[in-house]
């Protein structure tokens, strides 16, 4: 019977930290995200929500008592998991792209001519805010690889 409750213990207290290192990664990565959802208009609103997550982070470390070695063990384990996300993303890319036009081509077919001059324009529109967003964030994983960038500890 004390086996079994502390095989239950061990299992909560094993949950526990797996939802930790979840969160580490997840809050990381979403770290990321505000630091590459760059916006020249909106830069000093970046860096306060990158100075709030980064605060935010160092908040968690301080709660788990991580010294330096472990916050840097953490930081590097972040990077390599968007790597690995950025990977994934570009071996994944190309059928999203497939997809997606065919999904157009589909919609296309049952617009009239008017409609489709619109739909169309606005493909432009956003196909363009997109490419300019993804641009920004390129330039942004470049400055931060470089050291220009904010950097997370």
């Amino acid at each position: 019977m004390i086996a079994r409750s502390n095989k239950a213990k061990l299992l909560v207290i094993s949950i526990f930290f797996v939802g930790i290192a979840t969160g580490v990664l997840v809050t990381n990565f979403y770290m990321k995200r505000l630091t590459n959802a760059s916006d020249a208009a909106n830069s000093s609103e970046r860096d306060q929500r990158t100075q709030r997550a980064q605060r935010d982070i160092n908040r968690f470390y301080d709660y788990l008592g991580l010294d330096q070695t472990q916050r840097e063990e953490m930081r590097r384990i972040g990077e390599e998991t968007r790597h690995e996300f950025q990977e994934l993303r570009k071996e994944t890319q190309p059928r999203y792209e497939a997809i997606q036009e065919g999904s157009r081509a589909k919609i296309r077919a049952v617009l009239n001519e008017d409609q489709r001059a619109k739909y169309d324009e606005f493909r432009r529109n956003m196909d363009d805010r997109r490419r300019n967003r993804n641009r920004d964030a390129n330039k942004n994983d470049r400055d931060s690889d470089s050291g220009r960038g904010p950097r997370p500890n």
